[in-house]
C-alpha cells in the first residue's frame, strides 16, 4: 500500500503527493461487488467501486486518533486538487453496502501486525 510508505518518515509535515484526494474501497468489498454483480440478473454496464474519496489530511487524522503509536505525520502538504466523489448508486442499488474507511485501514493494520510488517508497540517508541 503506497500510503504505508509514508508511516517511515518523520516531521510535522510530509509529502505525499500521488493525490491530494483519493477513494477508496475494501479489497473485500472488491471482491463480493465482483461476485454480486456476475450474479445478479439486473446488472448492466460499468459499475464504480469506492467505498469513499477522503482528503490526505482527513486520513492522516483519523488514523492518528486510531493509532497513535505510529508515526504517522500530522498532515501532508496541501495539493490543489479538486472535490470529488464516486457515484456509487448502480452497486447500492443491487443492495451492496461498502465498509467504512476506518474498517478498512484497520483490517489493513491488522494484516500489517499479522504478518510481521508492522509492530504497533514498537512503534510508540
Amino acid at each position: 500500500m503506497g500510503f504505508a510508505c509514508s508511516f517511515k518518515q518523520t516531521g510535522e509535515t510530509q509529502k505525499f503527493q500521488w493525490h491530494g484526494r483519493m477513494g477508496y474501497v475494501h479489497i473485500d468489498d472488491v471482491a463480493l461487488c465482483h461476485v454480486l454483480v456476475y450474479e445478479h440478473e439486473n446488472s448492466h454496464g460499468r459499475y464504480l467501486c469506492s467505498s469513499a474519496v477522503v482528503d490526505n489530511n482527513e486520513l492522516v487524522s483519523m488514523l492518528l486518533a486510531r493509532y497513535p503509536s505510529l508515526p504517522i505525520p500530522e498532515r501532508f502538504e496541501q495539493l490543489d486538487r479538486s472535490y470529488y466523489e464516486f457515484n456509487t448508486s448502480k452497486l447500492k442499488n443491487l443492495g451492496f453496502k461498502f465498509k467504512s474507511i476506518q474498517e478498512m485501514f484497520d483490517d489493513c493494520i491488522s494484516s500489517l501486525v499479522e504478518q510481521g510488517h508492522l509492530d504497533l508497540i514498537s512503534s510508540a517508541s
